[in-house]
C-alpha cells in the first residue's frame, strides 16, 4: 500500500537500477558524515534534488512521515546524553534514510524485473524478485482477513492458546499460501515460461537524458559536500 501510494505520487519515475544506485549512495555517504554541518546540507540537498527531477509530491508525502520521527527521535537522542550535536545527527540520519527509503520505493518491481534480465540477469531470477515482492501485500492482507475472521468468532491473538491459535491463523494462511503458489505456477506454465536465458525481453527500459543528469547532480552534490567537509576538518 505505502509502494503503490509513493508510485503514484511520481509521474516519470527513474531508470529502477539508477534509483536503487542514487539510494545506496547516498544512504551510505551520509552515514560516513561526522559533522551535522555537513550532514544536515547534505539531506537539504538531496531533498532539492527531488524536486528539481519532479519528486516534489513524493517528497512532500515522505516528509510527513519522516520530520516528526526524526525530530522526536532526535529530541529524545539529545536528552539522553547525546546533547544538541547528537539530536542533530540522529535527526539528520533518521530523514536521509527516510528519503532514501522514499526512492527506492518508487521503483516498479515489473521494471526492475525487466531490467534485471536486461543486465544478465538469470529469468529465475528476475521472476522470482518480483513474485516476491508482489506476494509480500497479498500474503500481508490474507493474515490480516484472517485475523478479522478470528475476531468474529471471539478469538484474539493475545489469548488464544497456541494449539488454536496454530489452526485458527498458520493452517488458513498456509492453505492460501500453497493456493497462491499453485496459482502462479499455472499462470507461468501458461505463458510458457521456461527460464531460458536467451528469451526477449518485452518493453526494454533504457536510461535517458534525466537519469544521466541525475546522477551527475548526485555526485557533484556528494563531492561537493565531501570537499567541504576535507577542507574544514
Amino acid at each position: 500500500m505505502i509502494q503503490r501510494v509513493f508510485l503514484l505520487s511520481v509521474a516519470r519515475p527513474l531508470h529502477p537500477l539508477l534509483s536503487v544506485a542514487c539510494a545506496v549512495v547516498a544512504l551510505t555517504f551520509g552515514l560516513l558524515l561526522r559533522d551535522a554541518s555537513t550532514l544536515l546540507p547534505f539531506v537539504a540537498g538531496l531533498a532539492l534534488l527531488f524536486i528539481i527531477v519532479g519528486y516534489g509530491a513524493l517528497l512532500a508525502r515522505a516528509a510527513l512521515i519522516v520530520v516528526p520521527l526524526a525530530a522526536l527521535i532526535g529530541a529524545l537522542a539529545a536528552m539522553f546524553g547525546g546533547g544538541i550535536t547528537g539530536g542533530l545527527m540522529t535527526f539528520g540520519r533518521i530523514s536521509l534514510l527516510g528519503l532514501t527509503t522514499a526512492l527506492a520505493w518508487t521503483i516498479d518491481p515489473t521494471q526492475l524485473a525487466r531490467v534485471l534480465r536486461q543486465v544478465g540477469a538469470p529469468p529465475i531470477v528476475a521472476i522470482g524478485l518480483l513474485i516476491t515482492v508482489r506476494s509480500i501485500p497479498t500474503l500481508v492482507g490474507e493474515a490480516m482477513r484472517i485475523r478479522d475472521a478470528m475476531q468474529v468468532r471471539g478469538l484474539s491473538l493475545q489469548r488464544t492458546p497456541p494449539r488454536i491459535l496454530y489452526r485458527a491463523l498458520v493452517v488458513p494462511l498456509l492453505i492460501r499460501v500453497l493456493t497462491l503458489a499453485e496459482s502462479l505456477a499455472l499462470a507461468l506454465e501458461t505463458r510458457a515460461f521456461t527460464g531460458d536465458p536467451h528469451a526477449t525481453v518485452y518493453r526494454p527500459v533504457a536510461l535517458q537524458g534525466r537519469d544521466y543528469g541525475v546522477a551527475a547532480l548526485l555526485m557533484m552534490l556528494v563531492i561537493g559536500v565531501a570537499s567541504v567537509q576535507w577542507l574544514f576538518t
